[in-house]
């Protein structure tokens, strides 16, 4: 098994695909070689050259191994796209955020702020011979849903964790009589979270079981402001082998401005990946999984009623968990 907990024959990839208009080709691949070769570089003397360099792909595009991730470059009319690809064992999302805006710092008109464990490397860092590197494997083929949510869901609710609502939603709806014993819910938690390798590039994303615990009368709001007060603190017991759901908690990295976010994809088992994503007013939930796991119409059909039950949850926060409808909303899907 795995640092994050997930069983050695599951999917556990993960692909980031961007978009940055603004930068030069040869630019971009110094930073991105810069950023990858600082993660693991202690400090060295001035003049120190990393051993990381572009080689051309059988595509055509750039490519180059460092720090445990593969990066790609390849250019179209409209700007560079950048492609990072590795085991989610490797980095997550929390990662990938960081490593982009150390990119970011580095190209021309970033901030140019001082980084520890930087050392100056020459320009291109290309390899001049005629030798190809194989590409970036395809990505594992998914599935995916999103249902948008209505903007005025979360305007009247005293709801400080639109995530958590999402996340008590998906469980309680999980927990119908017709769904287990399949629907082991495990929580990706992506904040370096205790028993990490603190050797690693980055903290590690942790996979762990599912911690609600809900009483027969606890109502909506005391079960999130339980959940607030928690939030700093993962929690948790390592999640079983082979959970059939998994909420993600950390959502798709950010991006820095003026980049624009072409796919994500953060598969640590093989299970239905749920995430709630978006900012306030424009919230939307997403499921993805392995292609050769769900089809598309029942997928489609999870994040349709797990919308209804987060809205039943959230316009009636004052009732009882035990006294809504929401056990009987996962019939559908069960019986699918």
């Amino acid at each position: 098994m795995t640092d994050t907990g997930t069983p050695s024959g599951s999917p556990r990839s993960l692909e980031a695909r961007v978009h940055i208009p603004a930068a030069g080709p040869a630019d971009l691949r110094d930073a991105v070689r810069e950023a990858l070769g600082a993660v693991h570089a202690p400090p060295t003397s001035p003049g120190t050259q990393t051993t990381a360099q572009w080689c051309r792909t059988t595509s055509g595009d750039w490519g180059l191994a460092a720090s445990g991730l593969r990066a790609e470059v390849g250019v179209s009319w409209d700007g560079p796209e950048l492609r990072i690809a590795g085991s989610v064992d490797t980095a997550g999302s929390a990662a990938i955020t960081r490593l982009w805006a150390d990119i970011a710092r580095r190209l021309p008109g970033g901030l140019q702020e001082p980084l520890r464990h930087t050392s100056p490397t020459p320009p291109a860092g290309v390899d001049d011979s005629n030798a190809l590197i194989p590409c970036i494997p395809p990505a594992e083929p998914t599935v995916s849903a999103a249902y948008r949510l209505p903007s005025e869901l979360f305007r009247h609710a005293v709801i400080r964790s639109p995530a958590a609502a999402a996340h008590l939603a998906l469980h309680v709806m999980l927990r119908a009589p017709d769904m287990r014993p399949s629907a082991g819910l495990a929580v990706l938690v992506d904040n370096g979270c205790a028993g990490a390798d603190s050797a690693a590039a980055w903290p590690r994303p942790c996979l762990v079981a599912d911690s609600l615990d809900l009483g027969p009368s606890v109502t909506v709001a005391e079960v999130l402001a339980r959940r607030h007060q928690e939030r700093r603190h993962p929690h948790g017991r390592p999640t079983r082998p082979r959970p059939a759901f998994v909420f993600d908690c950390s959502g798709p990295p950010a991006v820095p401005d003026g980049w624009l976010l072409q796919s994500w994809t953060y598969l640590v088992a093989d299970a239905v990946h749920c995430s709630l994503s978006g900012t306030e007013g424009r919230y939307r939930l997403r499921a993805e999984a392995p292609r050769n796991l769900v089809r598309q119409p029942r997928l489609n059909l999870l994040v349709a009623l797990w919308a209804d039950a987060l809205t039943t949850l959230v316009t009636h926060q004052d009732h009882p968990l035990d006294s809504l409808d929401v056990l009987g909303s996962a019939a559908p899907y069960a019986s699918a």
